[in-house]
């Protein structure tokens, strides 16, 4: 038995690892904060090494240029196992890495050029007066790296920063900043609190769902499974493009992402980037949808909210 083979039974499924490994040298456990990465790499070659042997799959391609649908379908039965965000397979766009899902994103005409236009239409007269001096602005939570900032300037767009406090993004600091679109993270409240999280999510919402040219844009970018609080899976109004990405997940080198975006702006995307091929490898692709189908990602992920125990 090799030493990939070791963590799985005869049937293909996992057996029981432990996800901490002792210091041999140093003669006791070796004090770790997360599950130790070494586990999940191994099965996530065992998933490569499955696809390479696989004489069915043609790799000699470079796959549906939006992403392979048996990835996006599995990405998407994850999403919804994760933090319940539904996600139509349809509407999910892969991409090799958050940065360039973001600027490519950015590209798109709804985005660049707000319309102005509000609902119900009894601004619309003076909507269209105006539509020429509204300017795509960018709200960003106080707390964001200066990276995700340096992104959206490079992309064109303006910035206004944003107050934060316990349950995230400042409703008050929104409403009033003039901006176009919000770029946000979840956020877990605090167990005690006189606020209502959901009270100030639906907010949120409203606010993207009162003009046509608002956006929510969510980096889901934590790795906690108890997290119910995401904005998409609060959207009704189809207002919330989230992403999320396997560097995040698992570790920095696996630069594979993706975004699940409205229908409007899904169908701007394909008709600006329809005739790009794919710039995630497809070999990628098969090996992420098997690490996903046979429920690895979630024992990884369980293991780390557990603080230990069995992957």
């Amino acid at each position: 038995m090799n030493s990939v083979d070791q963590f799985f039974n005869q049937a293909g499924g996992l057996t029981s690892v432990p996800a901490f490994i002792d210091d041999e040298e140093k003669g006791a456990e070796r004090p770790v904060i997360v599950p130790n990465a070494e586990y999940f790499e191994k099965f996530l070659a065992r998933c490569y090494g499955g696809v390479l042997n696989d004489e069915t799959v043609n790799l000699n391609q470079r796959g549906d240029r939006f992403g392979d649908p048996a990835f996006r379908k599995a990405l998407s039965a994850f999403m919804f196992r994760f933090h319940k965000v539904e996600a139509p397979v349809d509407n999910i766009i892969i991409g090799p890495g958050m940065g360039a899902l973001v600027f490519r994103l950015m590209q798109l005409h709804t985005l660049r050029h707000p319309s102005g236009e509000k609902k119900g239409g009894s601004l619309l007269t003076y909507a269209e007066q105006v539509r020429r001096s509204i300017s795509p602005v960018v709200a960003i939570p106080e707390d964001v790296s200066t990276t995700t900032e340096r992104l959206f300037k490079n992309a064109g767009f303006g910035i206004k920063k944003v107050v934060v406090d316990d349950l995230g993004v400042s409703l008050d600091s929104l409403l009033t900043s003039g901006t176009t679109i919000l770029f946000v993270t979840p956020v877990e409240p605090p167990e005690f609190t006189l606020d209502d999280p959901a009270e100030r999510r639906q907010g949120i919402l409203d606010w993207a769902a009162e003009a046509d040219y608002r956006y929510i844009i969510e980096n889901d970018d934590t790795m906690d499974i108890s997290i119910d609080s995401t904005f998409k899976s609060a959207d009704k109004k189809d207002k919330v493009i989230y992403m999320n990405s396997f560097s995040n997940l698992l570790c920095k080198g696996l630069s594979v992402a993706w975004m699940v975006l409205p229908d409007k702006l899904l169908a701007e995307y394909k008709e600006a980037f329809g005739e790009y091929a794919s710039q995630v490898p497809y070999l990628d692709q098969l090996a992420l949808t098997m690490f996903l189908d046979k429920g690895y990602m979630d024992n990884y992920l369980e293991s780390v909210q557990a603080g230990g125990g069995d992957f």
